[in-house]
């Protein structure tokens, strides 16, 4: 791609905000990111995202991240407001095991899991109100079907868009026919590429001025390849840019099951 001369102010000045954090127009996909936070730990990267209902609020990630994040705590990584009220990096140790014993609940079925949370003082994380989780009568009733754009806010090999910390922001389509009943179609595939790090990622879908989030990211579709000769034996794995997600009805149900 060619840059004209006449355009480096321009992109500079874009870096400039970016990098500071502070937005310079307001986006209908900020909701996303904003309730959208990273989980480390002993080299693990995982998305998660923070849902309020009612006077609790919990963070919701893929089970297997819990799982593989070792020790009592791990690192939550989000936003807080510097002293200009930029929004700027921040990290808050987050309490996942007592000892040996998880503090989150995981779905009996599914590679879904929460825990119950207080959000960092200083944070400017807007969590999702739990009524804007789609559920199987909403899903039921035609809410979004296949080819219906999406949008995934999540942090792909660990990765952040930015020193602020924020999320990137991925767009795919819903690659699935039909998701009703989600008793039948409990995962659905999402045509975008896939990366570690994006589980427990939330699936965004708009409609109208209404957002719903319809799905948790917990992996990736893949073909695995496995070559042998008398020297050697190699597994080789290609991404067919497929997204894997649970239906949203099933985090609507386990949220349920805390309260």
């Amino acid at each position: 791609m060619l840059i004209s001369r006449s355009a480096f102010p321009v992109l500079l000045f874009l870096a400039c905000a970016v990098l500071s954090g502070s937005p310079s127009f307001a986006s209908p996909f900020d909701k996303a990111l904003e309730a959208t936070v990273r989980l480390t730990g002993n080299g693990i990267s995982g998305t998660g995202f923070v849902v309020a209902e009612e006077k609790k609020t919990y963070l919701v990630t893929a089970g297997h991240v819990f799982t593989d994040l070792k020790g009592e705590k791990c690192d939550l990584i989000y936003r807080k407001k510097n002293p200009k009220g930029n929004p700027v990096r921040s990290v808050a140790p987050l309490e996942i095991r007592k000892g040996e014993e998880p503090l989150w609940k995981k779905h009996e079925k599914f590679d879904l899991a929460v825990i119950e949370m207080k959000l960092p003082e200083d944070s400017v994380i807007v969590p999702f109100n739990f009524d804007r989780l789609a559920t199987a009568d909403e899903m039921e009733k035609d809410l979004c079907g296949v080819g219906a754009e999406v949008c995934i806010p999540c942090y792909p090999i660990g990765t952040e868009a930015n020193p602020a910390g924020w999320p990137i922001l991925r767009r795919g389509t819903i690659a699935t026919h039909p998701l009703a009943p989600v008793t039948e179609a409990e995962n659905f595939f999402i045509d975008s590429s896939s990366f570690g790090g994006e589980s427990g990622a939330p699936v965004v879908f708009w409609k109208g001025d209404e957002w719903h989030v319809i799905g948790v990211v917990t992996s990736m579709q893949r073909q695995t390849d496995r070559t042998v000769t008398p020297l050697e034996e190699r597994v080789s794995h290609l991404p067919l840019g497929l997204g894997i997600a649970v239906q949203s009805a099933f985090l609507v149900d386990l949220i349920s099951e805390e309260n």
